[in-house]
């Protein structure tokens, strides 16, 4: 896949799909589209998706359809329609008929790949199934899984083979050549190439689909500001929620200004608004830039670094207390002040880092 790829084919395809769930028929259209490895609602809850990927060697040519959430060559390539294409990296984008699967409740379910002809390739290296359905949500089984290609069984597991180096989902192998000998699947299928099709039947149990497990943003976007205590605070990272895991991750935020005024300042370790809380995890330049008043400033355990202009012309500034061992600061950060002590963790460490940085201040 090191050549560059060249798009010579448009699309003109619409495939009828059928996907067997059980002893119900169920329709898996190609015309279906999904922006990103999410989820879907369908009818108050989520509906899944699984597809078949696949590479195949040759020289010169590498035919692939990769996993979803391939930058490149995943469900949102630029490259080649995903839904009812493949790929060649010399002849770029290629039609067939494809029967992606939607999953919508447990059950048996076959994806395919029909008028493909991989005859003159030297090695199957993988063919996989690729879903979106979260690692994240545990208890999830393939079983009964049956390869076939030209409409031959070639391979059947009773249990699923996840691949040894996944994304953050489902990704069960049917094949594979890659990695050590005991990371492989099913290697003596290598040179079983098809000249029509591929498929995969499987069973697949233990899916939630009343619950999300896609992380959503709660509290505040990216770039609002929070004031605590007369610090101001910039989001630099959204807070997350998973409603499948019920849990809650602590977004960033960035200290980006204070009360000119003040005579101390205290910068929290964390911070809370509304329904999310927050790790403070930095200072901006200049933050406390001509502070005059400013005497004492304590920061919490996860400020390490002081960046440009933080200190500068704080003339007044006698104390600077710290959560933690500095590993930067930037030079003259403390431009224009006179005698500063610094206090708390590390504190010998880091009055030697500051005062390599600030040759004019005196650091005791």
């Amino acid at each position: 896949m090191r050549k560059e790829i060249k798009s010579i084919l448009s699309v003109a395809l619409s495939a009828a799909m059928a996907v067997s769930l059980g002893a119900v028929s169920n329709v898996a259209s190609a015309e279906e589209t999904t922006d990103t490895a999410g989820t879907t609602e369908a009818a108050g809850k989520h509906t899944y998706h699984a597809y078949l990927g696949f590479q195949a060697a040759g020289t010169p040519d590498w035919i692939f359809r990769n996993a979803i959430e391939d930058a490149d060559n995943g469900i949102n390539s630029k490259n080649y329609d995903y839904l009812t294409q493949y790929m060649n990296s010399n002849s770029g984008k290629q039609d067939a008929t494809i029967t992606n699967a939607d999953i919508t409740e447990n059950g048996t379910y076959t994806i395919t790949i029909d008028g493909i002809d991989l005859s003159n390739q030297t090695a199957m290296n993988m063919a996989f199934i690729t879903t979106d359905i979260p690692l994240a949500m545990t208890g999830v089984e393939f079983t009964n899984v049956k390869y076939s290609v030209d409409g031959k069984v070639v391979a059947t597991q009773e249990k699923g083979e996840q691949k040894y180096d996944n994304y953050d989902h489902y990704m069960m192998m049917s094949t594979c050549q890659y990695g050590n000998p005991s990371k492989k699947v099913n290697e003596d299928l290598s040179t079983v190439l098809p000249s029509k099709s591929l498929s995969i039947t499987f069973d697949v149990k233990g899916i939630d689909f009343d619950k999300s497990y896609t992380a959503e943003t709660v509290g505040l976007a990216k770039g609002k500001t929070i004031v605590k205590d007369g610090v101001t605070y910039k989001v630099t990272t959204t807070a997350k929620y998973t409603e499948g895991l019920d849990k809650t991750t602590n977004g960033k935020v960035q200290v980006v200004g204070v009360n000119k005024a003040a005579k101390t300042v205290k910068v929290a370790d964390t911070i809370k608004d509304s329904d999310a809380a927050y790790t403070v995890s930095g200072v901006a330049a200049g933050t406390f830039k001509g502070a005059s008043k400013l005497t004492a400033v304590t920061f919490g355990k996860n400020v390490k670094s002081i960046a440009k202009d933080t200190f500068v012309n704080c003339k007044k500034l006698s104390t600077v207390t710290f959560g933690a061992k500095l590993s930067s600061v930037a030079k003259d950060s403390f431009k224009g002040c006179k005698t500063v002590k610094v206090k708390g963790t590390s504190a010998a460490a880091n009055k030697k880092l500051l005062a390599k940085q600030n040759k004019t201040v005196k650091f005791k």
